[in-house]
This record gives structure tokens, sequence and C-alpha cells, in this order.
């Protein structure tokens, strides 16, 4: 009975190792199969990880870009590192002002340009005009009527970007943001511009003769309206900074149907003052750029820009 016993033990032993075995296998490929699932998980994981890192880091490169002018290296592992925002990216961040909330809404709606965009260029407007101690809305009524704030306008004369800067004459100007390439730059236009217009309106004692110069008209009887535009500009933006939106828009198209009249050789321009909630300056300590007439053929090469 032993020896039948061992004899089946003995037959049936191969099946039951190949059976392990068999068992032992499937176990290890679902094992296997497994691993291949999470470790293919992960390499999904970290793909999107790096699309986002990579994403994210050229979304803060362009940030970062937009508002200063000056680019910066940045090594998309550093990006989820957060660092002390520059003065620059905070002040395009924080447009949270309700007076630079409705020029945002008018000169995007009035010159059709996204919003974002146009956030980023009335924040620096605002940042320019505190450091050189001028009207940010001057500023920006320069930029709309030189450019309908279009960054890469030129004229057939040569002057370039939002303020229509004569560019091979400044080209030192430029130096500083990279070279004449950076005439098309935003805020390095507007910088640039913004200190041209400052030399002019010192120069020529008043904000109404300081955009003359700055059209290139100072030889001339008049400036062609310019200076006529780019003050009823500035009033329209004062009209929507103070939450009257609509009309300002309303009171663009108007402009747009009848051109403004330019005033009388022997008639003093009216001044305006700079709104004190908006803390600009007061007309006597205003100096603001002025950029390009928009083509106007009646007005010479800008002689006067070459300050």
């Amino acid at each position: 009975m032993t020896n039948a016993a061992n004899f089946a033990l003995q037959a049936v032993r191969p099946a039951l190792i190949a059976g392990a075995t068999f068992f032992s296998d499937i176990g290890a490929g679902v094992l296997s199969t497994a691993r291949l699932v999470v470790t293919l998980a992960g390499c999904l994981a970290l793909l999107a990880g790096g699309a986002l890192i990579s994403s994210e880091g050229a979304r803060a490169l362009l940030m970062a870009r937009l508002p200063g002018g000056e680019a910066e290296v940045v090594d998309a592992q550093q990006v989820d590192q957060p660092e002390e925002p520059r003065a620059d990216a905070r002040v395009l961040a924080n447009v949270g002002d309700p007076q630079q909330k409705r020029i945002v809404q008018y000169l995007s709606r009035r010159y059709r340009v996204a919003d974002e965009a146009v956030r980023m260029l009335v924040s620096n407007a605002f940042q320019i005009g505190k450091e050189k101690n001028l009207d940010p809305l001057l500023i920006l009524s320069v930029v709309a009527i030189e450019s309908s704030l279009n960054p890469f306008a030129q004229s057939a004369m040569g002057a370039q970007g939002l303020m229509q800067v004569m560019t091979h004459v400044h080209a030192q100007r430029f130096e500083a943001h990279g070279g004449e390439t950076a005439a098309l730059d935003p805020i390095a236009n507007m910088k640039v511009g913004s200190s041209i217009l400052h030399e002019l309106i010192s120069r020529g004692g008043s904000v109404e003769r300081g955009l003359q110069l700055y059209v290139g008209a100072g030889n001339l009887p008049d400036d062609g309206g310019y200076g006529v535009r780019v003050l009823g500009e500035r009033t329209r933006l004062q009209l929507a900074a103070s939450g009257k939106v609509e009309a300002a828009i309303a009171s663009g198209r108007a402009a747009v149907a009848a051109p403004a009249a330019v005033p009388a050789p022997d008639r003093k321009p009216e001044i305006l003052p700079v709104n004190a909630e908006l803390n600009g300056p007061t007309d006597a300590t205003l100096a603001h750029p002025s950029s390009n007439s928009n083509g106007d053929a009646r007005l010479p090469v800008r002689p006067e820009q070459s300050v």
C-alpha cells in the first residue's frame, strides 16, 4: 500500500510541479503587468508634469519679459520654486485698482485689443509715469493716438512702436534695452518715448508745446491737430477712469466721425490738469513723451525729436 502511494505520488509530482510553475508564472506575469502599468502611469505623470512645468516656464518667461522689457533665462525646474516677484512683475499682477481696470476696459473696447495686453500697457504706463513724474494718462494717450496700441506699428518716415519713436535718431537710447530692435518692444518703446517727451516738454515749457515738438511741427504754425487729438484722448481716459466708460467710448467714436479742429495760432491751448486721484503731476511739472503723427503727410520727419 505504501509502495502504491509512493508510486502515485511520484506519478503526480511532475504534474503538481508543473501546475505550481504555471500558477507561479501567471502570478509573476500579473505582477509584471501591474508593474508595467504603474511604470507607464508614472511616465505619463512625469510627462504631464514636464509639460506643465514647460508651460508654466514659458508663461513665467513671457510675464517676466513683458512688464520689464529685459528677458530673463529661467530654468523650467526652478519654476515650481516660488521666488520673490520682481517689482515690475508685481505691477502687472496687482492691477486691481478700479480706475486702472476701467481704463483697461475703455482701451480694450475702443481699440479692440485683448484685455491682458492692455492691462500690461496700462500698468507699465503708471509705473513709468511714477518713475519719470509723468501723467500716465498722457502717456497712454500718446500711445493710443500714435499707434492705436499696436506695438509693431511703423511709419514710412522710420518711426516705430507704440510711441512711434524715430529709432535711427535715438539708437543710443535703445542700447540699454538691447539695441534698435527693442523699438518694437512695448515697454522699451514706452520708456524711451517717455524720456523723449519729458525732455521736449521741459524744453518747450508746456505739454502742448512738447507735443508739437514731439510730432516734428516745432517750426510750423500748428501741429495739424495732433496735440488736440492727444489731449482729447486723455480727457476720454480720465472720463473712463471716473467710471463713465460708455460715455468715453461714445466720445471716442464721435471724435473719429468729426476730427478735432486745429486751434488758431494766436489761441492759447487749454491746459488740462492731471487728475489728483491718479497721482499725476500738475501741468507745471508734466514731462510726457509724444511720438509719431500717425503718418500725417503735412508734417516733416520730426527733426525736433532729435534731443
